[in-house]
């Protein structure tokens, strides 16, 4: 029996790196909403862990021995760190199915954002125009480097080496101010650097989705999403194909294809040997002396992330002559139940082709939504 785990506050418990880290409410409330979407990603029989409960004495559950924990072959969060792994052992999850601390500090290691650098650099050798490619990232480590970066780039982006969802982030336009230098000063105290990179505009964000298995990289597939104010805005549905043939009209398929198979090659040498489980490479193309370019690796994320998600339910349950979004929904949600959110699905040959469907339940306390919203369009 296959163990789920809808923990999607991973990236700040990485950063804080204690068994007894407490997520925020609102972390708590979306894991607690939405953790049933987890089975959609699933073809086997599967049980989602109500990891989380923000409201009063029902907390307690989540520490009371998990019920046929000898039954469970598999355990897959939605990323691994300490925090996880300690909950997971408090109800009686076997140690054997846990990653040992030599490799949850591992694991650690590797979802740095320094990664960003060493995959930059290792593009930077292997690909055939490197004058092509933008500079890797910087990582400071004193104030006076943040006021010089800003000084000589000017318009600059500051990223946390731990931080998600586009917090994190903070920006320069020529000057430091004040309150750019406390922030960057704090991220500096409590992470020892920070990362500083030249803005840029961008035109498209995606990523290619991978799989690192038993020492071996497999390429999943592309995400094509978008994000707002920093953060995660949603999904494109629509096949890889499609996906492609939007993204050539920037860059050449065949540059496309080059980075493929060099950021595979990457992971194949710094990553999959230490790491089993969904690594999803940011990238995104950018518009430069009215010229379009690449940027080939914004960042990481080790761990399952919702342009996965999106991939995977689309290629499981969409018709491939359906489109649609893949998208968080965020408030009262109540009305989930109601045509202004969830419509009737329509099918065509078993999948679902057109309508709008929430993956997970709606009560008057529901905060979040997972919404897939299809509509009728030919090839």
């Amino acid at each position: 029996m296959e163990l789920l785990v809808f923990n999607p506050e991973h990236d700040y418990a990485l950063a804080d790196n204690q068994p007894q880290f407490v997520a925020l409410r609102s972390a708590a409330q979306f894991a607690y909403d939405c953790a049933p979407f987890m089975r959609y990603l699933t073809e086997d029989e599967a049980v989602v862990l109500d990891t989380y409960h923000p409201f009063g004495k029902e907390f307690q559950k989540n520490f009371a021995p998990l019920e046929n924990a000898d039954h469970i072959t598999k355990v897959t969060p939605w990323g691994w760190n300490a925090a996880v792994v300690y909950q997971l052992q408090r109800i009686g999850v076997p140690d054997k199915l846990l990653p040992t601390d030599e490799q949850l500090s591992k694991l650690r290691a590797l979802a740095h954002r320094k990664t960003t650098i060493a995959a930059m650099e290792f593009l930077h050798d292997k690909h055939p125009h490197p004058e092509r490619l933008p500079s890797a990232p910087s990582y400071l480590t004193e104030i006076q480097q943040v006021e010089d970066f800003v000084l000589q780039k000017k318009d600059v982006i500051f990223k946390s080496p731990y931080s998600g969802n586009g917090r994190g982030h903070l920006y320069a336009h020529g000057e430091c101010s004040p309150t750019l230098l406390r922030q960057c000063g704090g991220v500096l105290k409590r992470q020892g650097g920070i990362l500083a990179e030249k803005q840029y505009t961008v035109v498209q964000d995606f990523a290619m989705e991978f799989e690192c298995r038993n020492g071996e990289v497999l390429f999943r597939g592309y995400s094509l999403f978008k994000t707002e104010h920093y953060g995660y805005g949603g999904n494109l549905l629509m096949p890889d194909s499609e996906i492609l043939r939007t993204l050539s009209r920037y860059v050449d398929t065949e540059e496309l294809a080059a980075v493929q198979s060099l950021v595979s090659d990457f992971l194949q040498q710094e990553i999959a040997p230490h790491y089993n489980g969904d690594a999803g490479v940011d990238m995104f193309v950018y518009q430069e002396d009215g010229a379009y370019e690449l940027h080939p690796f914004v960042e990481v994320n080790l761990r399952k992330t919702m342009g996965l998600a999106a991939h995977d339910i689309y290629a499981r349950y969409c018709h491939p002559e359906s489109r649609g979004t893949f998208r968080i929904v965020h408030g009262n949600v109540e009305t989930g139940r109601a045509p202004s959110l969830q419509t009737e699905m329509h099918c065509r040959n078993g999948l679902w082709f057109s309508g709008t469907m929430v993956l997970n339940p709606v009560t008057e306390k529901t905060q979040y939504a997972v919404v897939v919203k299809l509509d009728e369009c030919a090839m």
